[in-house]
């Protein structure tokens, strides 16, 4: 997929027709899936190329720079996600204050320059200054086609990204992950622990220094998965202080079930399927290691029984699934 930088007031000459989508698109969840799904189906009726139209920074950004602002996906996630889903371009606006403040017809008038023969989007969908433009004023321009999308909901209620943060907050990631369509990661490098769990638990971890930008679990255990070289290793994480050793910081680790490579200072991802317990503090090292060995035991029976999601994931991230003893 070819991604492209736009600048409002230095849109790029001929670039090709389009059938774009447009939004933030934070998880690329499955109320997304389906604005992408339309998009791609009108490209192909008009055998023009298929896109996705985003934004960069966040508009949160630019608005509240000293907010702290995490996401479901970073733009790189979203990049790939979009491009395993069928999107030909991704166009990524350079979101500023200016281009905020464009009224809906300079809005209007920047799509045509970009050559958007047909645009989706959702029922909610706002734009230009103050939110003015919605979607029945994107509906009654005439420099190009409209589809809206109606609410696409679960349980009554819509599917969207302010949804699915809170779920991923309080480590309901079975719930989570219903809604976004497949598991919920985070990505980073493995860092140097305190090498607690190889040499006084023989439990060896896996400890992630997280990209920041990434929202991050409550405490507890998880069943979940470890990317590395393209495979899914089947693994037990751990998100919290650890407080039987009285730890400050909030840590990210991994016990990868039949896996003894080096990978540290490797860029991995975290894969979260569900959380198995609350974090507790333990009464020396041989209840915590007694604890650990039932935690595995049901993570393992977790990840064999709640394969909804595993496949769908690891096609998504062109990944092999190893098949753990």
């Amino acid at each position: 997929m070819e991604v492209i930088r736009i600048d409002y007031l230095h849109v790029q000459e001929n670039l090709p027709k389009s059938s774009c989508c447009i939004g933030f698109f934070d998880g690329l969840h499955t109320g997304h899936q389906a604005l992408l799904e339309n998009c791609i189906a009108k490209a192909k009726e008009l055998n023009i190329q298929s896109g996705l139209i985003t934004f960069d920074p966040d508009p949160w950004k630019i608005f509240f720079p000293d907010r702290v602002c995490r996401h479901i996906t970073t733009l790189e996630d979203r990049i790939h996600l979009a491009s395993v889903m069928g999107i030909e371009v991704m166009y990524v606006i350079t979101f500023s204050k200016n281009f905020a403040a464009l009224d809906v017809d300079a809005f209007h008038k920047l799509l045509k320059k970009m050559n958007v023969a047909h645009i989706t989007c959702g029922f909610d969908f706002k734009y230009a200054s103050k939110n003015t433009g919605n979607v029945n004023t994107i509906s009654s321009q005439n420099y190009f086609d409209v589809s809206v999308i109606a609410s696409v909901n679960s349980k009554n209620e819509k599917i969207s990204s302010s949804r699915i943060e809170p779920l991923i907050q309080s480590g309901k990631m079975d719930l989570a992950n219903e809604l976004l369509g497949y598991m919920y990661s985070i990505e980073g490098v493995i860092e140097h622990g305190f090498k607690r769990g190889s040499t006084l638990l023989k439990f060896p971890t896996a400890n992630l220094g997280a990209n920041p930008d990434y929202l991050v679990p409550s405490s507890g255990v998880y069943a979940g998965f470890v990317y590395v070289d393209d495979t899914f290793y089947g693994a037990m994480i751990n998100v919290g202080n650890n407080p039987t050793f009285e730890n400050t910081k909030v840590s990210i680790e991994a016990h990868i079930f039949d896996f003894d490579q080096n990978i540290y200072e490797r860029q991995v991802r975290f894969f979260f399927l569900k959380k198995t317990r609350n974090e507790i503090r333990f009464d020396g090292f041989e209840a915590l290691k007694k604890q650990l060995q039932s935690d595995i035991i049901t993570c393992k029976n977790v990840i064999l029984h709640e394969k909804q999601y595993v496949t769908k994931t690891a096609s998504l991230w062109g990944a092999k699934v190893f098949e753990f003893k």
